[in-house]
């Protein structure tokens, strides 16, 4: 029995000429704000002056994509990146390493106690400490 599998599910329907109901959104709310700032202002200059930042951001959410993704997802990655905490976790990507692992515990004046770890109780520390620093921020 064969199926009709949907492809191109990624794609948006064009709906007014080459434009996507999105872009066709933003583009009218670029033409609004054009509209908005030549009509609220005396002078022609000083709304030319005021509508190109609102006409350029409406535009570049509409047609602009940086690496495969819209500006919208750009815009909303970088809010979250500046508004968040950032933790940055490095793993070390080398295969030669065996399940046993060493890591120094305590580092006095001129004592070093180095003790054998597998990789699952570095998983069950890092998990715990994990759980209680959001418990921390939590409260």
């Amino acid at each position: 029995m064969q199926f009709r599998v949907p492809q191109f599910i990624d794609i948006e329907d064009k709906i007014l000429g080459p434009l996507t109901w999105k872009q066709f959104a933003y583009t009218l709310g670029a033409g609004g704000s054009a509209y908005m700032a030549l009509r609220f202002t005396d002078s022609k200059f000083l709304g030319i002056l005021i509508g190109i930042p609102f006409v350029s951001l409406f535009l570049s959410l509409a047609f602009v994509k940086i690496n495969n993704q819209t500006f919208v997802e750009v815009l909303e990655h970088a809010f979250n990146y500046i508004s968040r905490g950032n933790l940055y976790t490095w793993q070390k990507d080398d295969k030669r390493v065996n399940d046993a692992e060493q890591i120094v515990v305590e580092e006095n004046k001129n004592k070093v106690q180095i003790i054998n770890v597998n990789k699952q109780s570095l998983r069950e520390i890092a998990n715990d400490l994990d759980i209680k620093n959001n418990k921390e921020r939590l409260e």
